[in-house]
């Protein structure tokens, strides 16, 4: 039965400026047949986790509540660290908080129409996130499953990068001409994972861009296949961020023990959630009552950029408390050896051993301009060929966008649709 449906690739990492007939010819190319969206944003942190979750449901994180790539909970005298992306975190998560996102995913939305499919090389909180509730059909390494969550036994071996992606890539396009879901979405591990490896403009960066619009152009090809049989297809293409390259590496848990902010370097009074570009400092116990001086103290460092707290981080779509400070990793005037600019500290816990293997390698998670610069072009009815927007839009639009092409209520949302635009 013919009917309307929504695709979506999601290239993580991927910065506007590389957007070329050059370096992306397949995307050059949609970018022409579409439209163009030029000041896209992200949210904050500009990590790909809290970023799954927002363009699944729409919202800030303020709104659906997962924070970051990594986060800590409480404990008694303090909090304890972990990694949003690790698979058991997502079972973590539903027992701490008793629920999993406090919005709806796209996945749910459309359940009632022909379903959706999601298909992921990332990590598997990012996927899981991407689908909290388990209303879709679900391609992982870690698990596939049907909608209710069932496993249904199949594994993928598709690893990080550009070979796991080529796997999820096929698997994508089978599932596709199968269940010819409302919402679908391929999230592809590259050219985030080289660029992480690599010098941003490196050889090694550019060959997995270019692997990445490979996988584009085959969804391509699919879609106009599936318009050729009477489907209307929305064709997004964007990416969850940008990338800075990094300029050094901060310790930044290690930092406040050696200030006395923090009473043993494995005590749980004060925890450092490291978002990349970004950090989410947590205290508890007799700490909480140092928060103040911290703040300021950390205000006072060459490598922060800026320090937020309570309001602060509501407005910038995050989630407040009296027990957190949020800072932005400092930003620098430049570019890296390969000349791309936008440059970035890093935050990390303890480690004082990266700064040769990471410099001039990508990172995100703060507010700079490039990390928070991800791509997103339109194709399809509703979007003027070749036409620029050049006014701000969000990932969180982008969930509110399928809505609107799939005739749903676009409600309990914070982005609007780009129709609109």
């Amino acid at each position: 039965m013919r009917h309307k449906m929504v695709v979506t690739v999601i290239c993580d990492g991927n910065r506007p400026d590389f957007v070329s007939d050059a370096t992306t010819p397949e995307m050059a190319s949609l970018k022409r047949a579409g439209t163009w969206f030029d000041s896209h944003r992200g949210i904050f942190p500009s990590a790909t986790r809290a970023s799954s979750a927002s363009i699944a449901t729409g919202s800030t994180p303020l709104s659906h509540g997962l924070r970051g790539n990594s986060v800590a909970l409480p404990i008694p005298g303090g909090h304890e660290f972990h990694d949003a992306g690790k698979p058991e975190f997502f079972d973590t998560y539903r027992r701490h908080f008793g629920r999993m996102l406090m919005r709806p995913a796209l996945a749910e939305r459309v359940a009632s129409l022909n379903g959706a499919v999601i298909c992921s090389n990332v990590s598997p909180g990012a996927a899981y996130f991407h689908d909290s509730y388990g209303h879709a059909h679900m391609f992982h390494r870690e698990l596939c499953y049907g909608p209710g969550r069932v496993p249904t036994g199949e594994t993928i071996v598709a690893p990080p990068g550009a070979e796991g992606d080529a796997v999820m890539t096929e698997r994508f396009l089978v599932a596709l001409d199968e269940i010819r879901p409302s919402a679908a979405t391929l999230w592809l591990s590259d050219p985030d994972k080289s660029m992480h490896a690599a010098p941003l403009g490196s050889d090694v960066h550019l060959e997995a861009l270019a692997g990445a619009d490979r996988m584009v152009g085959r969804v391509a090809r699919m879609v106009d296949r599936l318009r050729d049989e009477g489907h209307d297809v929305l064709f997004l293409i964007g990416s969850d961020h940008g990338h800075e390259a990094v300029t050094e590496v901060i310790p930044v848990e290690r930092r406040l023990f050696q200030a006395g902010f923090k009473k043993e370097l494995d005590s749980p009074d004060v925890i450092v959630a490291p978002q990349g570009g970004s950090a989410f400092i947590h205290f508890g116990g007799d700490a909480l009552s140092r928060r103040a001086e911290a703040a300021s103290w950390l205000g006072e460092q060459s490598w922060v950029g800026q320090v937020f707290m309570g309001e602060d981080l509501a407005r910038l779509g995050q989630i407040p408390a009296d027990d957190v400070i949020a800072i932005d990793m400092a930003k620098t005037e430049g570019t890296n050896i390969n000349g791309v600019p936008g440059l970035s500290a890093m935050a990390v816990r303890f480690s004082e051993t990266e700064d040769d293997i990471r410099q001039h390698c990508g990172v995100h998670g703060g507010c700079g301009a490039f990390e928070t610069r991800p791509t997103l072009m339109a194709v399809g009815s509703g979007f003027a060929a070749g036409h620029v927007v050049t006014g701000l839009s969000s990932i969180t639009d982008i969930a509110p966008t399928a809505l609107r092409h799939l005739d749903l209520p676009v409600e309990n949302v914070d982005g609007r649709p780009l129709q609109e635009r």
